[in-house]
């Protein structure tokens, strides 16, 4: 007779086929856990995406309503949108229900509305398939900064061409109006024509800074001796030599002004011709810029800091130089010398508190545009201006970005 108490006391006591069912159980625990863990790493990498293209949105859209105050809020929303499709284009699991962004006139801030989720790899066995990223973000217009900027403009005889010259005046006065348009700011322009020679003006006739040539002198200068030409100092002790012989001078530089009035109409009456000497109008453009002599109508460097404020210097041109100085004059045609000055000055210029754009208009010699790109302060202060509507183009980004952009989260 079969002993069922024993039989049962058996099979109670047997342990092989738990092994199996415990393994399986830690296995399941362990690999739902790591793919639990991958899900929240792609969560975190879905979020800073969102986050940084968020804020890349919100500085475009800034930065456009910036130079179109009356650009309603699905404009600069459409705008924003753009720049942050193409920041998202590698994150094509986070899906977008939703985007706008909404400009308070009175803060003047900007509130971006994302709604978005991620679908989840493994979490979705829980039961939890996705996960919302639903976003906000603000960005806020500083005050508008003390700006001071000093515009070095090729009028030689190739701007006559292919409306060049029309474009550079048309552009111009946008710029002009887009940054005299920014409420509370102080702004203030000048403006250096330069070809072969600079015009400094008549009327400095006197100054310590300048050896005087004679009667029938014009305002045109030459270079003074090498190294004071890629230097701003001692010209007391080295004066500019005024030239009373130099072909294609143009007309007397303005100094720091802000009187958009006299602007617009200076560079409306610009003419131009003439061969190119690109250091000659960096290097005045950049003495409108300190405070010490030749002129005096800017601001201290120290003091930039209290008023918020900006230098920057601009320098435009449609092609390579054509003249180097032999001193005083530039009758020599050294591309050379012409070119490494040209580094050399803008070297100098970026040491000190300025920020430097350079705009190549219709440029093809590729030594040139990559003097020009190197002069600029970064990479996204050159613009290579292929035709007229890229040149405006130039001077609106130009001008938008000297607006002081701070995001506040």
């Amino acid at each position: 007779m079969l002993d069922l108490f024993k039989l049962a006391g058996d099979f109670a006591a047997d342990r092989r086929g738990n092994i199996a069912i415990i393994f399986g159980a830690a296995m399941f625990a362990v690999v739902a856990a790591a793919g639990v863990a991958i899900d929240f790493l792609r969560i975190d990498k879905a979020r800073t995406a969102l986050a940084e293209a968020g804020d890349a949105a919100l500085i475009a859209a800034a930065r456009y309503k910036g130079a179109n105050p009356d650009a309603t809020d699905a404009k600069i929303t459409e705008v924003a949108r753009k720049l942050f499709d193409s920041q998202m284009q590698n994150e094509p699991e986070v899906k977008v229900y939703g985007f706008d962004i909404v400009f308070n006139n009175a803060a003047s801030s900007f509130r971006l509305n994302i709604d978005a989720d991620l679908k989840l790899a493994v979490m979705n066995v829980f039961g939890r398939q996705f996960e919302d990223l639903d976003t906000t973000a603000e960005a806020k217009l500083g005050k508008p900064p003390h700006i001071e900027l000093a515009m070095a403009l090729d009028v030689t005889g190739s701007m006559n061409s292919n409306g060049k010259l029309a474009a550079l005046k048309d552009a111009s006065a946008d710029l002009f109006e887009t940054l005299f348009g920014y409420e509370s700011a102080t702004v203030k322009i000048g403006i250096v024509p330069f070809a072969q020679y600079v015009n400094v003006g008549a009327d400095h006739a006197a100054a310590t800074w300048l050896a005087h040539p004679g009667a029938g002198w014009t305002g045109c200068v030459g270079s003074r001796p090498y190294p004071y030409n890629v230097g701003d100092n001692d010209f007391d002790a080295v004066q500019a030599p005024g030239l009373l012989s130099a072909p294609n001078c143009p007309p007397a530089l303005i100094p720091l002004t802000d009187d958009k009035d006299k602007l617009d109409a200076y560079v409306q009456d610009l003419a131009a011709s003439g061969y190119t000497y690109i250091p000659g109008g960096i290097s005045w453009a950049w003495s409108l810029l300190t405070p010490q002599a030749p002129f005096s109508d800017a601001i201290p460097f120290a003091d930039l800091p209290k008023v918020n404020g900006v230098k920057a210097l601009m320098v435009m041109t449609d092609g390579a130089n054509t003249r180097a100085p032999d001193y005083p004059t530039h009758d020599s045609a050294s591309v050379t010398l012409a070119n490494d000055l040209t580094k050399e000055i803008c070297a100098q210029v970026k040491s000190q508190d300025i920020v430097i754009y350079t705009v190549a208009f219709e440029v093809t010699d590729t030594a040139i545009k990559d003097i020009l790109f190197d002069c600029a302060t970064g990479s996204a202060n050159y613009f290579d201006a292929k035709d007229s509507k890229a040149l405006a183009a130039a001077f609106e980004s130009i001008a938008a970005s000297l607006r002081n952009i701070s995001l506040s989260k």
